[in-house]
């Protein structure tokens, strides 16, 4: 008996083991590439759609440069930051990282960490060919040249990365609800519409006892819509700030003019703002401010909330997950009339997004550099963009790619102002100090001038800290900077000189000059009117 049942168990071992080989030899991939070089790509850009489209991208690529595997790493962006510090510090980064400025405490991370692209920039990309993009230089194939990426560039005149999509922010609407809610499908064309809607949908909920609100809300959700707002909000106070005559205001500018008295939260300007941020928060569920932008989305799909506000990013994964068609328009406009912020509204805010997003660095110390940089070029190439708008569902930043016309309203229209600061955290001490008292505004028992007082209180050391730490970052790309320009300097000593080396030589010495007169300035200005630090 014992007998009997050790050769069944040897038997099933066996036949065991022969399907685990057969599967691994067959079906499964294989552990070890057996292409000469694999380059590895890291994104958070999880959510359904962009995925699939890297996916296909990669494909892609692979078929035609059969030397190169290429592996996309998905990170949850919660952990993706201390994802992304610990990984390059430790010397492990992937050869490929998404990468924005907006991400926080990390301004130093593309000095160190990347390699700078503009060399490369006024070439064209050899991916174009045959394309209306064949001669033009890779840069101007971007549908905003870049620009967001040499704006946010922590050294002047530098760009770090390409980017791979372009969009908008929009309200994303369960169009049945609205019909069930106010008899039609008409959706509101101004804020005071908007306003008034949200009267008829707190009725509908206390007579059918649903949990219902207008807003599907998280702090993600909450943050995007209160920016787009306060861009109409603000936009006579920033213009009246602008000495400079840029039509647009930056963090260290502002810094710097809170510390000479220029503006305060206690203004008139930024309480209207807040009043209206308090406003909207009510229309959400009590508590959104600890939720996930998951929460939010399956709020919506559930039918509790009559609209997102979201990016086009999230589109693909509402059009998916919810049980009703979702459509997707324009945020009601802000207008001079308006009883809370009218008196302080310039004119239309801009909807669009002003440059193209979702941003990939090239790591400066990978092993295949060359690989690395022809995986960004097809990736950013006309063909790459087609591939990847088709299976994600986000629009490409490539020129000329077709947009398809189910996607046309993702589309950004430019047709507003925008002027750059929100006033809702300059850095990121005072974007903690903003968030910390952001309950003092928008819970039932709160109010803007409690928000208001417990804002000013810290909000001068907070925006010292600020400045210091925008100064320590511009310091450290002049220096990077310094030591390039001496090494041109050295090799013209002993070399021909090369007409590109000067002319980038020139380019970085002017460019120079200005990161160090801005540098000046404010180091100038924490001398006489910041905080004292105990930390220095």
């Amino acid at each position: 008996m014992r007998r009997r049942a050790f050769t069944r168990g040897l038997a099933l071992l066996i036949v065991a083991y022969g399907f685990a080989t057969w599967w691994v030899f067959t079906r499964s991939a294989p552990l070890v590439s057996a292409r000469p070089v694999t380059i590895r790509l890291a994104h958070w850009q999880i959510e359904k759609g962009p995925p699939d489209g890297l996916a296909a991208v990669i494909k892609r690529y692979e078929e035609i440069n059969p030397r190169v595997k290429v592996e996309a790493v998905g990170v949850p962006s919660p952990i993706y930051r201390q994802w992304l510090r610990t990984n390059l510090t430790g010397g492990t980064g992937t050869d490929i990282v998404e990468f924005a400025y907006f991400l926080g405490g990390v301004g130093d991370v593309p000095v160190r960490y990347f390699e700078p692209l503009t060399r490369f920039m006024e070439i064209p990309n050899p991916y174009n060919r045959g394309t209306k993009m064949e001669q033009i230089p890779w840069r101007r194939t971007f549908a905003d040249n870049l620009y967001l990426m040499v704006s946010q560039s922590p050294e002047i005149g530098q760009i770090y990365g390409v980017t791979l999509t372009q969009g908008s922010m929009r309200l994303f609407c369960n169009r049945a609800l609205l019909k069930e809610i106010t008899g039609a499908t008409i959706p509101p064309k101004n804020f005071l519409e908007f306003r008034a809607l949200w009267a008829q949908v707190a009725d509908h909920a206390k007579r059918t006892g649903r949990p219902l609100h207008t807003l599907a809300g998280s702090r993600s959700n909450a943050q995007w819509l209160l920016e787009m707002l306060m861009q109409g909000c603000v936009t006579r106070l920033n213009l009246e700030l602008d000495r400079d005559g840029c039509l647009s205001r930056n963090s260290p500018q502002v810094l710097e003019d809170y510390l000479n008295g220029r503006w305060s939260a206690k203004g008139p300007d930024l309480r209207a703002a807040y009043a209206l941020m308090r406003e909207v928060c009510l229309q959400m569920r009590p508590g959104f401010a600890q939720l996930s932008r998951d929460d939010a989305i399956q709020e919506f799909v559930r039918g509790e909330a009559l609209f997102i506000f979201s990016g086009s990013f999230d589109a693909t994964s509402l059009r998916e997950l919810a049980p009703f068609p979702v459509e997707a328009m324009h945020l009601p406009q802000l207008t001079q009339d308006d009883p809370v912020v009218g008196p302080f509204i310039k004119g239309p805010f801009l909807e669009g997004l002003l440059g193209t997003g979702c941003e990939f660095y090239l790591n400066k110390n990978t092993r295949h550099k060359e690989e690395a940089l022809d995986f960004l070029r097809f990736l950013t190439s006309v063909e790459g963009g087609q591939i990847f708008t088709e299976r994600s569902g986000w629009l490409s930043s490539i020129r000329s790619v077709p947009t398809p016309p189910e996607l046309e309203v993702q589309r950004a229209e430019f047709n507003g102002y925008y002027t750059g600061i929100f006033y809702m955290g300059m850095g990121p001490n005072s974007e903690i100090a903003f968030k910390q008292n952001f309950h003092l505004l928008v819970t039932p028992q709160g109010s803007v001038d409690r928000f208001v007082e417990a804002l000013e209180a810290n909000m001068k050391a907070a925006l010292t800290e600020d400045l210091r730490l925008d100064l320590h970052n511009r310091l450290a790309g002049v220096r990077a900077v310094d030591s390039e320009i001496i090494a041109m300097s050295a090799l013209n000593r002993v070399l021909a000189v090369s007409p590109e080396r000067a002319s980038r030589q020139q380019t970085l010495a002017a460019n120079q000059t200005l990161a160090e007169q801005r540098a000046l300035e404010s180091a100038w200005i924490l001398a006489r009117r910041g905080a004292p630090n105990s930390s220095h």
